[in-house]
């Protein structure tokens, strides 16, 4: 019996001493902190010029679609210089148009001036020859040499207008004048200009603040609204420098929120580590070479992706409170990222139409005003834009 008891102890404590020792080298492999916090873009919209805001189309906590309409400003004296350029614009290619009908009336005047001086010059010869021979005077002779002279004056004069005219008109098509590229590159900046009266959700998300009201006079460059992208957040996870020794990139981690509790766990991976900890960033970074130091662990920010639809089920507001821990037995990964991002971290083409709208208005008021025999060198963007 005693022999019983005894072999039953040395199995429990050898049991005891096996879970502790595995429970031991488990822990080990794994690193965890509540220091943890979702993190996500804030996104300021603002305007580009100072105005009065007329319309407002969105509150905080709507859910906005990339380039939805989100505020209409006045925008009466961008509206005004567009219109005056509009009409210069047109003016200029109507003035183009008369230098290149100028062009073909000179180059008119040119042939018809060479044909007089033809004939004078043949009327002069055949003159000279019929005094040499004595049937007609000596001045009929002078006389047919001075219109001859005449004719040869005016032929250069009409010479010299037909360069001047084709200088003035240029060798290219009217689209293609000097004059209105300028006009047309005037109106489509103030197109630019009208267009930004209309301002436009930059990504979709949801409105986080709202800084405005209909009837508030704005400056350019100040935030009207601010966005956030609820799809997209990550997480900045705060571990004491004594947790990093086995931290590495595309480690993976689970993490649980203070919002929905234990039944929700997130996967994450570890996507970076911070280059500094919190207190080197600090506003007043600690000044440690003075007498009265005291050591205090630091802790530094690493950077967990979210993986899966669990963020698109149980959406995480920034700030959120979360207990992050992360299983580092792989350790094949980088401490740091060593190579540059193959592409942009972030990208928006919502603001492409401005340029777009005002090319097509230009090739359309050109298109107008081009004379009809001139109007087969109309070609789909023929006043070429820099961005183009």
């Amino acid at each position: 019996m005693r022999r019983s008891v005894s072999l039953f102890i040395v199995v429990a404590v050898l049991a005891a001493l096996s879970y502790g020792v595995s429970n031991y080298l488990g822990k080990r492999k794994f690193v965890e902190t509540d220091n943890a916090y979702t993190t996500g873009d804030i996104i300021n919209v603002g305007s580009q010029l100072d105005d009065v805001i007329l319309w407002l189309g969105a509150e905080e906590g709507d859910y906005v679609e990339q380039g939805q309409e989100l505020i209409r400003l006045d925008g009466g004296t961008p509206k005004n210089r567009l219109a005056r350029a509009q009409s210069d614009l047109a003016r200029a290619v109507q003035e183009v148009a008369t230098l290149k009908q100028l062009g073909r009336r000179r180059a008119a005047e040119v042939r018809e001036a060479e044909i007089r001086y033809t004939l004078a010059r043949n009327e002069a010869e055949r003159r000279k020859k019929l005094a040499d021979r004595g049937m007609i005077s000596k001045e009929e002779r002078d006389i047919s040499v001075l219109r001859m002279e005449e004719a040869k004056a005016a032929m250069d004069s009409a010479q010299q207008k037909l360069i001047e005219a084709r200088i003035d008109a240029g060798a290219m098509p009217i689209a293609q004048h000097p004059k209105v590229l300028t006009a047309g590159a005037w109106a489509r900046g103030l197109s630019s200009m009208v267009n930004k009266t209309t301002i436009v959700a930059p990504v979709a998300g949801h409105i986080a603040k709202r800084f405005v009201s209909a009837g508030d006079v704005i400056k350019a460059g100040r935030p009207l609204l601010q966005m956030v992208q609820l799809d997209k957040v990550w997480v900045a996870a705060n571990f004491k420098e004594t947790q990093l020794r086995n931290l590495h990139i595309g480690q993976p981690a689970k993490i649980v929120s203070d919002l929905y509790g234990d039944e929700v766990v997130y996967e994450g991976t570890v996507i970076g580590t911070g280059t500094g900890t919190g207190a080197a960033f600090s506003l007043l970074p600690a000044q440690n070479a003075t007498g009265n130091w005291l050591k205090i662990v630091q802790r530094v920010p690493v950077r967990i992706a979210l993986e899966g639809d669990m963020i698109k089920t149980h959406p995480l507001p920034l700030g959120t409170s979360l207990a992050v821990t992360i299983d580092t037995s792989d350790r094949d990964g980088p401490r740091l990222t060593a190579a540059p991002s193959p592409r942009p971290v972030d990208v928006t083409a919502t603001y492409g139409y401005w340029r777009a709208d005002g090319q097509a208005m230009v090739d359309r008021i050109v298109a107008e005003n081009l004379p009809t025999a001139a109007a087969t060198e109309a070609t789909p963007r023929t006043v070429a834009s820099p961005d183009h």
